[in-house]
């Protein structure tokens, strides 16, 4: 056979063969499944050390009555923005005495408080916090610092989150004790507002006014006994009315 043919024959080979295995690679990127890359890149960012920068964080007052962390000293895994990233699944706890979120890595000695200033939100054991900064434009001047959603419609009720640390000196030893406090807000149009007592809430949701109380005697809820049941359910009337 000429070998003008036989090369022929050869590039011929080589073109089937390589058609081919372009071919097997779109196939495989057409049947796989469209979250896959997500998928891979939420587990490499669970991983990554750019979340595990921050300060050490040592367990202090260990042997108080209470503990400083909110609802509970359990360990719980949640989700937090950070530096524009999302994370999942990261086990953490949050410090409300000091307003910290803290972080466990395996493979890390010891706990890490995360830069606040660098965390946007997070969610944790069925709650959902933002940072707010301070801004004594926006009504009533929050400080800065992670507030607790509790209800996001066209107002918005919020928490802020703490607690105070307590010392009782019995013999002589220091016994210190957290108490929870909790301040709440809403916010609407805008503007924050405090809402601590029934008469505040009221005041800032004036224009319903009449029907809002009439709402709270038919529901009978206590402001004073029961304020985040009551507060998120006037907020959450009131956003019904003004529909209407």
């Amino acid at each position: 056979m000429p070998k003008s043919i036989l090369a022929f024959v050869a590039i011929f080979l080589v073109s089937v063969i390589c058609f081919g295995q372009t071919s097997a690679a779109l196939n495989t990127a057409t049947t796989t499944p469209p979250n896959l890359a997500t998928t891979m890149y939420q587990a490499a960012t669970i991983l990554s050390p750019h979340l595990y920068n921050g300060n050490r964080y040592h367990i202090y007052d260990s042997r108080s009555l209470d503990h400083q962390f909110f609802q509970t000293e359990e360990w719980a895994k949640g989700v937090i923005e950070y530096d524009g990233q999302r994370f999942e699944e990261v086990p953490m706890l949050y410090d409300i005495f000091k307003d910290q979120v803290v972080i466990q890595y395996k493979g890390h000695p010891g706990l890490i408080q995360l830069q606040s200033e660098r965390v946007r939100a997070f969610s944790y054991i069925d709650h959902h916090f933002i940072r707010i900064e301070s801004d004594r434009t926006a009504g009533v001047n929050l400080s800065t610092g992670f507030y607790d959603i509790l209800y996001d419609g066209k107002t918005q009720v919020l928490a802020r989150r703490t607690k105070l640390r307590q010392e009782q000196i019995e013999g002589d030893k220091v016994k210190v004790s957290f108490s929870s406090k909790d301040v709440f807000y809403i916010k609407k149009e805008g503007k924050y507002y405090s809402a601590n007592t029934k008469n505040g809430v009221l005041s800032v949701f004036e224009d319903q006014k009449k029907a809002l109380k009439k709402y709270l005697r038919e529901q009978r809820l206590n402001y004073r006994k029961n304020t985040e049941v009551a507060l998120v359910k006037l907020a959450t009337y009131y956003d019904q009315i003004v529909r209407l």
